[in-house]
């Protein structure tokens, strides 16, 4: 099916909307669409928290940097502009032009005075060549000026004086609808390529050939790599997703990687990239060799192919030769990579689909990221599990990027009403009031961050929600991957309501907007727990949230506990300059203050049911 864009652009305004009206009182410029869509891309394509957000927005509606992302560890800084405009709005060639060259020019000259902390960064960065600076203008229109597509060509291919990598990328509502959903819709469309290489020699089958039985057919291929990038401009065409649905979820994020593309620019060491690359993997339902030559060189038909390993090979060689222009061929004909090609030809059948995933998931070991896309892939069973027992007590999971939009067009009007009573019974002894069918859409993202919180502390979660879907990580290992370990699904529910309804207090109801603190609420807890192990959790969360009584005087008790701990934690650390709130958040738990606290909250009076519950 097409993408229905119309659609899409009124689920960003939805979005937009539900971000204005739940973080307004953090930001009085949110009243305005087109600044309110700052917040939408940092948080829905860059998935930074909306709490932090502000300090990311630079200004909006001229020429500059409208906000900005660092990625640290990732060595990537990130220069946005964003324009909310009507579908019908085009884009013209000299707003993309003055945001190419105006900000750059202006950090290189050390004269940026919207964010002190963005001309920091780029100055610790700009000499390091291991570091990528991204140019992306964002467009929630498919109309522009013809000639944007080569001004962003020509900028790629400027030597900018600097170190680290730059690169610049033009992405209009299509391509948003690309990253927002992660994946493509098209199902079931059929795509052919016949691969050239050079001769017999450059063309192994590893079963014919050499005579190794015993093995799924494989063909190691020497190949240009301007057949490569041949192959993905014909797949585009056909609009056939050539990436496996895990590595196409994380290649939207951007993977081209500085090393590679250096090589491939360089006349001199391009010749030598087949000896510094690992090559690319490409699984395919056929592999059909031609028998005879075509226009000096062999042709191999690859029938289905989905590249599963080597995403940085495959992005690096697009972005460049995206940029060299009519004369690619003739440039990298003789610049090769090696292809690993195997033949699975049925995906249903139960070995051959283990063996098509295990040949995803092992030759993309490496990759941090793509082990995030693989924990919340459709084959893994356990937060597919989450998803069906949430859904039958009235809550829809949002494990994929694309559930948001499943769920809200699957279900029906009455559908999305019974979900909301049954949520609301379920709930009942949080009194937290649900009300639309948003408010029962939990993200698993989110949900193992409140996780989070309870097994280490609220400045973990806070501090580390990249981490809880990274399969590589121990935070997902150990504690985001077997929360099913650890909670019930009725206890991972209401913790998460319980949290929830503490967002609501610190947004809409308390006087100062800044407590309680929702993650550090779900840490205290944690504390109070003591022991974590499942059966403490489950003997103390089960009497928690079994009685309201019970849930609404330790709700109340914890709230005091993060009062009184913002107020120690400000004057013990007022000395020092990091008492600001802001600076709180992001530091690890003063447990003498924490201390401090609980010791204030228990001298006051009134705390019958929390006393029984803790057992003093």
């Amino acid at each position: 099916m097409e993408k229905n864009l119309n659609l899409f652009k009124t689920q960003i305004q939805d979005d937009i909307n539900i971000i204005k009206k739940e973080w307004d009182y953090v930001d009085e410029n949110l009243i305005k669409d087109e600044y309110a869509f700052n917040y939408w891309i940092l948080s829905r394509i860059y998935s930074l928290d909306e709490e932090i957000i502000p300090e990311y927005i630079t200004e909006y509606n001229d020429k500059g940097v409208d906000c900005y992302v660092h990625y640290e560890e990732n060595k990537e800084l990130f220069l946005i502009q964003n324009k909310y405009y009507n579908v019908d709005t085009s884009v013209t060639r000299k707003e993309v032009s003055d945001f190419l060259g105006t900000p750059l020019a202006t950090l290189k000259s050390n004269k940026y005075k919207k964010s002190n902390d963005l001309q920091d960064i780029f100055n610790k960065i700009k000499d390091d060549k291991e570091y990528k600076i991204y140019l992306h203008f964002y467009a929630t229109t498919n109309k522009k000026s013809e000639d944007i597509d080569d001004l962003i060509k020509n900028f790629n291919n400027l030597d900018h004086g600097l170190a680290c990598l730059v690169d610049s990328k033009y992405f209009g509502l299509s391509d948003l609808f690309e990253l927002y959903y992660g994946k493509n819709y098209k199902e079931n469309i059929n795509f052919k390529f016949d691969l050239g290489t050079v001769n017999k020699g450059t063309f192994m089958s590893l079963r014919e050939e050499y005579g190794i039985e015993g093995l799924y057919e494989a063909y190691y291929i020497i190949t240009p790599v301007c057949e490569i990038y041949k192959m993905l401009l014909a797949a585009e065409k056909k609009e056939y997703s050539i990436f496996e649905n895990n590595i196409r979820e994380f290649l939207g994020k951007n993977s081209i990687n500085t090393g590679i593309i250096e090589t491939l620019r360089s006349t001199t060491e391009r010749k030598n990239f087949m000896y510094y690359n690992n090559g690319i993997t490409v699984i395919c339902k056929a592999v059909k060799p031609c028998p005879q030559m075509t226009s000096g060189e062999r042709k191999i038909q690859l029938y289905n192919p989905q590249i599963v390993n080597g995403c940085q090979t495959v992005s690096s060689i697009k972005n460049v030769l995206d940029n060299v222009g009519s004369n690619f061929e003739k440039e990298y004909k003789n610049v090769y990579v090696v292809l690993k090609t195997l033949v699975i030809k049925d995906y249903e059948n139960e070995e051959d689909k283990r063996f098509y995933e295990n040949v995803v998931r092992f030759t993309n070991k490496q990759n941090a990221i793509s082990e995030k896309v693989f924990a919340t892939n459709k084959n893994n069973d356990i937060f597919i599990r989450m998803q069906d027992e949430f859904f039958k007590r009235g809550f829809v999971l949002l494990v994929k990027p694309s559930d948001n939009y499943k769920y809200k067009e699957k279900l029906t009007r009455v559908e999305k009403a019974d979900l909301v009573q049954k949520a609301n019974v379920f709930i009942d002894n949080i009194d937290y009031g649900i009300n639309t069918y948003s408010d029962i859409c939990i993200s698993l993202e989110k949900m193992l961050q409140v996780f989070l919180a309870l097994i280490k502390t609220g400045y973990v979660a806070f501090t580390k929600k990249n981490l809880v879907l990274d399969a590589n990580k121990e935070y997902y290992t150990k504690y985001c991957s077997n929360i099913h370990q650890y909670l019930t699904y009725d206890t991972m529910i209401k913790l998460y309501y319980f949290y929830k309804k503490a967002e609501h207090e610190q947004k809409k109801l308390s006087e100062d907007k800044r407590t309680p603190i929702p993650y550090y609420m779900i840490g205290f807890l944690g504390d109070l727990i003591g022991d974590k192990t499942p059966e403490n959790l489950k003997e103390s969360l089960d009497i928690l949230f079994g009685d309201k009584t019970i849930c609404t005087e330790a709700y109340k008790y914890l709230s005091t506990i993060c009062k009184f701990y913002r107020n120690t934690y400000e004057m013990q650390h007022k000395a020092d300059g990091t008492s600001d709130y802001n600076v709180m958040i992001k530091r690890p738990i003063d447990e003498v203050c924490l201390k401090f606290a609980i010791n204030n909250a228990d001298a006051v009076e009134g705390w019958e049911n929390v006393k029984r519950w803790r057992k003093l």
